[in-house]
């Protein structure tokens, strides 16, 4: 994997870098200088129109004053001390498009007299203060705007378009994401079991195929769901059977675990897995053997296991359902898999992946406007999967190689973002709090982080979900 430009803090950077704006009565700091020295922002270019199969890139903003995007041949990011440029080959975009600056209240994007405009999140502006998860759109391009998510890589910039030797599942853009990543990857070359949780569709597959060629394994990638098994020949189908062990077997099998040796076995859906089954993959993973059905001797085998779930297994433990002490031996490595709309910054990143596998010109598929702040504003049920069914659709119905609103499913077209109205009650209660808190404070997110004990950019990132103005609560 290729190593990221980690941004190192300048020596001339102090407190007194941001001007101060909103005071606490009481404790006299500045949400200026909180967000400065606290937060992680990045602005990311999350899709690019007209070069669908172009990945996604991250500038980390912490020791940056403005970012300054404009046309060039090619896609290049280049920094000057306090400054940078961002440059796009995309002939929607002026030479001198768009500037995002620090400012004291926050960041801002501003309209450089481009001749196409901005707009953020569908609305066209001038100039905007930018909140976490902020869409500005300028020509053919898709920028994000995300603040601190609490991981150590948001100070480090990364281009993926220069990442070819990454594999395609640990291609991200996301800070959070990208630190479970680099995780995953030092403990792929181990040999401990891994555990992957996800919703269905996040991609649990992709990331076991990816530990295992991490690995150096020299056998094969055996894959197996656990929950297509027929239940009266689960043991005989994993583990093997010899030749009269029960009536049709008429010859001696080796089974999937034998036929991974060497390699790794990939058990999807392990929760689904009959207590009776459990205990037999408890002695491959505690022994390293198995006994084929009807044989007296165990076997040796040299396997690791990745086991994947959408399930609670903690719950199903209480329920009865599933062994603890195999839940131990499969949690070696734990690895939580985030669901699509937690990770939207990646969108388009998924989608230069994705494009390749559904059609055989990828090149030549681009992406309109109105499809792509659609696509964005989706909450992704089923993840994944569910964008990759998207193209593949969308891909048999264009004409001229641009996808338009009109080639989307249904579901996506018209879906509309939750509204204050259908928050459960703990979230209207939790609202109920920070409006509270914002009219005490006058808007001041450091103060209101403060009295809730939680992070400025947690705050911010309420603030924008439950549809709270910042700006209504300040004088």
């Amino acid at each position: 994997m290729s190593t990221n430009r980690r941004v190192q803090p300048s020596k001339s950077r102090s407190r007194s870098t941001v001007k101060p704006t909103e005071t606490d009565s009481n404790t006299g700091s500045e949400e200026g200088d909180a967000s400065a020295e606290d937060e992680a922002p990045r602005l990311i270019v999350a899709c690019e129109y007209r070069r669908l199969t172009t990945p996604g890139l991250r500038i980390a903003l912490a020791d940056l004053q403005e970012v300054r995007v404009g046309r060039g041949s090619q896609r290049k990011f280049v920094r000057h001390e306090r400054s940078a440029t961002l440059s796009i080959p995309d002939n929607g975009i002026s030479r001198n498009h768009l500037s995002v600056r620090r400012q004291p209240g926050g960041w801002e994007a501003v309209d450089l007299g481009s001749k196409n405009g901005i707009r953020v999140n569908g609305r066209a502006v001038r100039t905007a203060i930018l909140a976490d998860g902020d869409l500005i759109e300028a020509g053919g391009v898709l920028l994000m705007f995300r603040e601190d998510d609490g991981s150590p890589n948001g100070d480090t910039d990364r281009d993926l378009a220069d990442e070819t030797d990454t594999p395609i599942a640990f291609r991200t853009v996301s800070s959070e994401f990208e630190h479970r990543v680099h995780q995953m990857a030092r403990i792929a070359r181990g040999n401990v079991a891994v555990l992957i949780r996800g919703e269905t569709g996040t991609g649990k597959e992709l990331i076991a195929r990816a530990v295992h060629d991490l690995s150096g394994r020299p056998g094969p990638f055996i894959p197996i769901n656990c929950g297509a098994l027929p239940r009266n020949l689960i043991e005989s189908e994993l583990f093997g059977h010899k030749r009269g062990a029960f009536s049709g077997a008429h010859e001696d099998r080796e089974g999937i675990v034998r036929r991974a040796h060497g390699g790794t076995l990939f058990l999807d859906e392990i929760a689904e897995l009959p207590e009776e089954s459990q205990v037999a993959l408890l002695r491959v993973l505690q022994e390293g053997e198995i006994r084929l059905v009807g044989a007296s001797d165990a076997v040796k085998v040299d396997v690791r296991i990745v086991a994947a779930t959408h399930q609670d297994i903690p719950a199903r433990i209480a329920d009865g359902r599933f062994r603890q002490d195999l839940y131990a031996r499969l949690s070696g490595f734990e690895m939580a898999l985030p669901a699509l709309r937690n990770r939207r910054e990646d969108l388009g990143t998924l989608m230069a992946a994705i494009l390749p596998r559904v059609t055989a010109q990828p090149e030549r598929i681009t992406l309109h406007r109105s499809a792509a702040r659609a696509l964005f504003r989706y909450a992704w049920p089923l993840n994944i999967r569910e964008l990759e069914q998207a193209l593949r659709s969308a891909d048999l119905l264009v004409d001229t190689g641009e996808i338009r609103l009109e080639h989307l499913p249904e579901v996506i077209r018209s879906y509309v973002p939750p509204s204050v109205s259908d928050m459960r009650l703990e979230e209207r209660a939790l609202r109920e709090r920070m409006i509270e808190l914002l009219r005490d404070h006058e808007g001041n997110v450091a103060a209101v982080a403060r009295a809730m004990g939680k992070a400025p950019f947690q705050v911010r990132r309420w603030c924008k979900s439950m549809q709270l103005e910042l700006a209504q609560f300040r004088s």
